[in-house]
């Protein structure tokens, strides 16, 4: 039941600090805001030349010129899907994680164990000796540092099995939040504009409908749905339209403080009252006297809108709420009532989280997470030196597609303009009667008087330049596929000068696969990451689950192994060529060198494979038919010479 409130009492007044913190943010979003315009006006750039759409300037520049042709050549989405395409398949290869949770190399023995291991060699001393412990202190240390091996042993084997349980853990919070399309939203935006985000390890309450069995008041079983509420981590695709960060950083770590925007419903923002740690009274207000929202259209929403081909809506009727990461004064903090860490310095800067809508404080609280000052993780497709938005596929080819595009334009009005040859018409010279505009195959002109050598009529045909045109698109498809590294083959096409054996394309597609690498490398580091770092910080804070804890650290090992992964496959592929012949065959372990290819092809060996023990089993049959036929071509076919006849007529030999 919803507690009651009187609206009356509403009246939307917090304490001054709260106030001033507000006014504070409000000017630090829109220098943010601001410094960001010059990159928002590339991506949407990005965005008009992914969809195959002029930029307005370039348009109102072809309508002024007249019926021409605007034609769009497609390729940078093409481009964008081959990237997109070969990410995925690498990244979400069947049966293969992209990151691993393993033991430190050295184990430590934590200071319950190092308790356990000193009593333990007090109590053999003191048994060996009967003397006083205080009098035996150095061989008390002896012994602690003989025992000591084996207790970190067990330690080790402790942290492997918690390693192992961490793993499975991650792994079923990754299918619980549907990580795979959550990611897969982001990489599709780090194609096309450079940088994709995600949040990670932030606490959300899962809320579930159950049946469970209780029994009711005649003692009879019945089955009961209730509502059961789970805390788990929380893993989000962000747009990075919505994220504003300190524009003087060039990464995470040294981001001053990140603002992103929320655009809610009514009943979306209403909801924020019921969550813990939000001013209930502050969001009721905000409904009362905000009908309609406070939202309103930003320039680069009005642009993304006409791009897809929506239109203007009226009322939009939503609420603007901005979440705030960043750094904040320990006093500050003090004052708004947040129980500060004891014996802080509360002269320092401590991260923390804010929640507010026009300019009103909804929530402050020190950041939850440990080891993340911000639990955004904004990744790049390339990085740029000393930047921190990264560039993506549109932006590396933007000069190879405006060239095409201008080429393909200027070939197709040619191509118009040389298929119908133009005509002069002295009407001075047609006969009474004659349209010149009446042209058609076969069209006789009559003239009247003037000079003889005076046509009446004259054709002329413009040269059509469609071959040097078509060397000019070709060349910038060259220039395409080299600026972004996707062969036009990585997306179908076939050429002339390709290889179309099975081993040739394949050695092609693995060199494609190591020119992503740089690509792959930077979702490693800044994605996959930190992304399972922070569900592994979440875990080891919130998970009751204790076997599960330990001296353990991740490692992103994914979309890095599975691209050595694609090269050894194609390695063991030439191997495989190369030794299949009469004299170096005997020389290879056939068998495991088969298994090794379908591993790194994603296909279960055990599945296509026979094992040594069923080789051997069908090998004895073999040899046993063979052997029985042996026996039995002896008694029914004899040598010759040996005095046997020939056989009656209708009796079958042997």
């Amino acid at each position: 039941m919803l507690e009651e409130y009187d609206e009356e009492q509403l009246d939307g007044q917090q304490d001054h600090e709260l106030d001033s913190l507000g006014g504070r943010l409000g000017k630090i979003f829109q220098e943010y805001k601001d410094a960001r315009k010059e990159t928002e006006n590339e991506w949407l750039k990005d965005l008009r030349q992914y969809n195959g759409i002029y930029e307005p300037s370039v348009l109102a520049a072809l309508n002024d010129v007249g019926p021409r042709s605007k034609v769009f050549v497609g390729l940078t989405r093409t481009k964008v899907m081959a990237a997109y395409s070969r990410i995925v398949d690498l990244l979400f290869q069947q049966g293969d994680l992209f990151f691993s949770v393993i033991p430190t190399p050295i184990a430590q023995l934590d200071p319950m164990k190092a308790m356990e291991l000193r009593a333990q060699a007090t109590q053999e001393i003191v048994m060996a000796s009967q003397m006083d412990p205080s009098m035996n202190q150095d061989l008390i240390m002896a012994r602690m540092q003989e025992l000591e091996p084996e207790f970190l042993k067990v330690e080790q084997e402790i942290s492997e099995r918690a390693a192992e349980e961490m793993t499975t853990v991650i792994s079923d919070q990754l299918i619980e939040c549907d990580a795979d399309q959550k990611l897969k939203e982001s990489m599709l935006e780090a194609c096309i504009f450079g940088s994709g985000a995600v949040k990670a390890g932030t606490v959300r309450i899962d809320r579930k409908q159950s049946y469970q069995k209780v029994m009711d008041e005649m003692g009879n079983q019945t089955f009961v749905m209730t509502l059961v509420e789970q805390a788990m981590p929380e893993l989000e695709s962000v747009s990075i339209f919505d994220l504003y960060p300190d524009p003087y950083c060039t990464t995470l770590e040294d981001c001053d403080g990140l603002f992103r925007r929320h655009v809610l419903t009514r009943t979306q923002f209403r909801e924020l009252a019921d969550l813990p740690g939000f001013d209930g009274d502050m969001v009721r207000y905000l409904l009362k006297n905000y009908r309609k929202g406070n939202y309103v259209e930003a320039d680069h929403e009005r642009d993304r809108r006409r791009i897809a081909g929506i239109h203007d809506h009226a009322d939009p009727n939503r609420f603007e709420v901005f979440e705030y990461w960043g750094n904040i004064d320990g006093y500050e903090l003090k004052d708004h009532g947040i129980e500060m860490p004891e014996g802080a310095d509360l002269s320092a800067d401590f991260s923390a989280c804010v929640w507010m809508c026009d300019s009103k404080i909804l929530k402050i609280t020190l950041n939850p997470i440990a080891g993340y000052k911000i639990p955004y993780h904004i990744f790049p497709y390339e990085r740029s030196p000393h930047q921190f938005w990264g560039i993506g596929v549109p932006r590396m080819m933007r000069d190879s597609q405006s060239t095409m595009n201008a080429a393909v334009r200027i070939w197709l009005d040619n191509l118009a303009l040389s298929s119908g040859p133009m005509v002069e018409v002295n009407t001075d010279l047609l006969a009474a009667g004659e349209d010149p505009t009446d042209i058609h195959p076969w069209r006789v002109f009559l003239r009247e008087g003037g000079d003889g050598s005076m046509p009446a009529v004259r054709w002329y045909q413009p040269i059509a330049n469609a071959n040097g045109l078509n060397q000019i698109v070709e060349l910038f498809r060259r220039f395409a596929d080299e600026t972004t590294s996707l062969p036009s083959y990585t997306h179908g096409e076939q050429g002339k000068s390709l290889n179309k054996t099975a081993t040739g394309i394949s050695m092609l597609m693995g060199a494609a696969n190591v020119a992503l690498k740089s690509t792959i490398k930077n979702i490693d580091d800044f994605l996959l990451e930190p992304m399972i770092e922070a569900l592994f910080h979440w875990n080891m804070e919130y998970n009751p689950r204790e076997d599960i804890k330990g001296d353990l650290r991740i490692v992103a090992r994914g979309s890095t192994a599975l691209v050595q992964k694609e090269v050894q496959s194609q390695r063991l592929l030439q191997f495989l060529s190369l030794v299949s012949n009469p004299m170096d065959a005997p020389q290879v372990d056939r068998n495991k060198l088969l298994r090794e290819i379908a591993t790194t092809l994603d296909i279960d060996p055990d599945e296509v494979i026979k094992s040594e023990e069923r080789l051997q089993a069908e090998q004895a049959i073999q040899n046993q038919m063979l052997a029985g036929m042996q026996q039995g071509g002896a008694g029914a076919i004899p040598e010759p010479g040996m005095g046997a006849g020939p056989a009656a007529p209708g009796v079958p030999i042997g």
